[in-house]
């Protein structure tokens, strides 16, 4: 990817692909694909999309800089949509509204903002060729 306007929009289809998934009726395919190790399979996918969507956030709010506002707002944004995911969920009959996927959302949100920090620092360290 190739300049902040990618990063924005990827951080909106992540975001976008998050909410869908956690509005619609999954637990049949979850059920069926995770064999009795449904709660498994949702936290993990919890912890891996909020990973990501904190990662793709972050760079699209600050072009690979680490500032504070950066890693805030990335944070306050991504721990936010999984809390107010998780209370749409709560009247809806066939999905359920638990803390702890807030929790785990939360986690992968951290996971992704070290990971974002790890890659920024290391493309910061970077030699850059100059053509002569």
């Amino acid at each position: 990817m190739r300049g902040p306007s990618a990063w924005r929009v990827a951080a909106v289809a992540c975001a976008v692909a998050i909410v869908v998934s956690g509005v619609l009726p999954t637990q049949g395919v979850v059920h069926a694909i995770a064999e009795g190790r449904d709660d498994l399979l949702t936290s993990a996918g919890h912890f891996a999309s909020y990973a990501v969507l904190a990662f793709v956030l972050a760079v699209a709010l600050d072009d690979w800089r680490i500032s504070r506002r950066a890693m805030l707002g990335t944070a306050v944004l991504a721990v936010s949509l999984g809390v107010v995911i998780e209370l749409v969920q709560a009247p809806l009959p066939y999905r359920d509204c638990q803390f702890g996927d807030a929790l785990v959302d939360a986690a992968g949100v951290a996971l992704g903002l070290v990971v974002f920090s790890a890659a920024a620092r290391a493309r910061g360290r970077r030699p850059r060729w100059r053509r002569g």
